[in-house]
């Protein structure tokens, strides 16, 4: 799951079950920043992605070890 950076609209305090940090950017998944962007109290900040997450071992991965 790869994470981004979305700027979090004026007057939003609360995003994701989280309190806007200071500097009013959130990283969030795709999955997870889909219920605010529909309501437009974000908006996917432009050139700038957060690290990648770690990659975890798929179910096919995890069977050939």
């Amino acid at each position: 799951m790869e994470k981004r950076d979305y700027d979090v609209a004026e007057g939003v305090s609360w995003v994701n079950g989280t309190r806007v940090p200071a500097n009013r950017v959130v990283t969030l998944t795709e999955a997870e920043a889909r219920y605010d962007l529909a309501l437009g109290r974000i908006s996917l900040k432009a050139g700038r992605r957060a690290k990648p997450a770690p990659a975890t071992a798929t179910t096919d991965e995890a069977s050939d070890q």
